[in-house]
């Protein structure tokens, strides 16, 4: 699937005009920058690839949603002020994507039954590398009071340059979140965090920490903890902890700080 296409898709999804009886809806630009910690520079660097290097990058986010169900989508061009390809390849400029729908089916009681899908898409057109998430399953929300918690399992296929699309396994994750008030201000914790597990052996070769190449684990972890300060209605400042585990083309453990400013609108 070329970039445009993906674009495309993810426009609609971003776009409440696209389903009637929308209820809600938010959308904002932000610039972040993704600081790794030096263990996992030094972890991953000494792989056959996946090293790691520190990056700004650009998002574009939205999401919206009524009794239909919700969508939420992002476009991010990270190393935005490099070229396409540069001559160390962690610098190159990238492109992500993700699109993701959750379709209300029927409620058992109060808590809804949905039909869950995402689809990520990372590209680097500078090495020609792309890598590409499918995931369709069930989901489901929970809110009380100032928490909300939505819940995910899904079949995995993965499509990547010089492999193909195959099945990967399951995924299982989750998105929640906490708003409250301290020193008269709002603030909000977030957390998302996706687990892949019985992984095909296809996907599992990864950078080594002890140089060269491995297989990975059959099952990996990923994720961030987030704390965001709602500064006004238009700007918002947040502080995350990036994590990973036997994911991003790397063996080993990896973990970052992002430090965000958005703008809403």
């Amino acid at each position: 699937m070329k970039l445009r296409n993906i674009l495309v898709a993810a426009s609609i999804l971003a776009t409440p005009a696209a389903f009637a009886a929308n209820d809600w809806s938010f959308k904002n630009v932000s610039v972040n920058w993704l600081d790794w910690s030096s263990g996992t520079e030094d972890r991953t660097n000494a792989g056959a690839f996946a090293g790691k290097k520190d990056f700004a990058l650009l998002e574009v986010e939205g999401g919206f949603g009524g009794d239909w169900g919700e969508a939420y989508g992002f476009f991010d061009i990270e190393n935005p002020s490099k070229a396409k390809s540069e001559s160390d390849s962690r610098n190159n400029r990238r492109y992500v994507v993700k699109a993701v729908g959750r379709f209300n089916m029927t409620h058992l009681g109060s808590v809804p039954v949905q039909a869950y899908v995402h689809i990520y898409d990372l590209r680097d057109p500078g090495t020609g590398f792309f890598t590409q998430n499918r995931v369709l399953g069930l989901g489901t929300s929970f809110s009380s009071g100032n928490f909300w918690i939505k819940l995910f399992l899904g079949a995995h296929q993965q499509l990547d340059k010089n492999i193909g699309a195959h099945g990967n396994g399951m995924m299982a994750g989750y998105v929640a979140g906490y708003s409250f008030q301290m020193f008269g201000q709002s603030f909000m914790a977030t957390q998302w965090h996706e687990t892949e597990f019985n992984r095909s052996d296809k996907f599992l070769m990864m950078g080594s920490p002890a140089g060269g190449v491995t297989k990975g684990d059959s099952t990996g972890q990923n994720g961030a903890v987030s704390l965001w300060w709602n500064v006004s209605k238009e700007f918002t400042t947040g502080l995350q902890y990036r994590y990973a585990d036997q994911k991003l083309g790397s063996a080993s453990y990896q973990n970052a700080m992002i430090y965000t400013a958005k703008y809403n609108f």
